[in-house]
């Protein structure tokens, strides 16, 4: 999987992040009738990064998230921050738009 972040997600992340607190994780949560295809993503930043997670290489930051997301989501995704709202897209579709990212632990 490859995750890039646009300059104006960037940008406004910078705005967000707390010392210590600069682990960004993706997280897939399966949708409320428990169909995995019916998931929702969030993003959070957490000071560290669940055991069971995995590290992914990106244009700027590290993003964390499950082995099993994978099976979800395309190989190449964009995080973006358009209109107020960051986007989760990639080339087929959009998963999700975000008005903010969470502080975790």
């Amino acid at each position: 999987m490859q995750i890039h972040f646009t300059d104006q997600s960037i940008t406004r992340l910078l705005t967000q992040l707390n010392p210590g607190s600069n682990h960004l994780c993706l997280i897939y949560g399966i949708g409320g009738c428990g169909n995995p295809l019916d998931g929702t993503i969030r993003l959070k930043f957490n000071t560290i990064p669940p055991a069971n997670y995995i590290k992914i290489h990106t244009n700027w930051i590290p993003v964390y998230t499950e082995h099993s997301t994978f099976q979800f989501l395309d190989d190449n995704l964009i995080i973006d921050f358009h209109s107020g709202q960051y986007l989760v897209k990639s080339n087929n579709q959009i998963y999700g738009y975000f008005y903010n990212v969470e502080q975790g632990n």
